[in-house]
């Protein structure tokens, strides 16, 4: 492997593991707490009422995830 295709794979490595991390960090969050940190002024939503609302919508229609993603997390 290439020094460059290398440090592709480690940056993709990377921002992967950022992402779980972001992921896992924002499911950890009450559905309230989460929408305070998503809301900013001219949200498309508009209120964290709103934001707050379709997260909870958004959760209740995913499938759980399997146990063992959830013990990774």
């Amino acid at each position: 492997m290439s020094v460059a295709n290398l440090a592709r794979a480690r940056a993709i490595r990377s921002a992967a593991q950022q992402l779980a991390y972001g992921v896992a960090l924002r499911e950890s969050m009450s559905p309230r707490e989460a929408a305070r940190a998503a809301w900013y002024p001219g949200h498309r939503l508009g209120s964290v009422e709103a934001i707050e609302a379709h997260i909870r919508a958004d959760r209740a229609s995913r499938t759980p995830a399997p146990a063992a993603l959830r013990a990774a997390a």
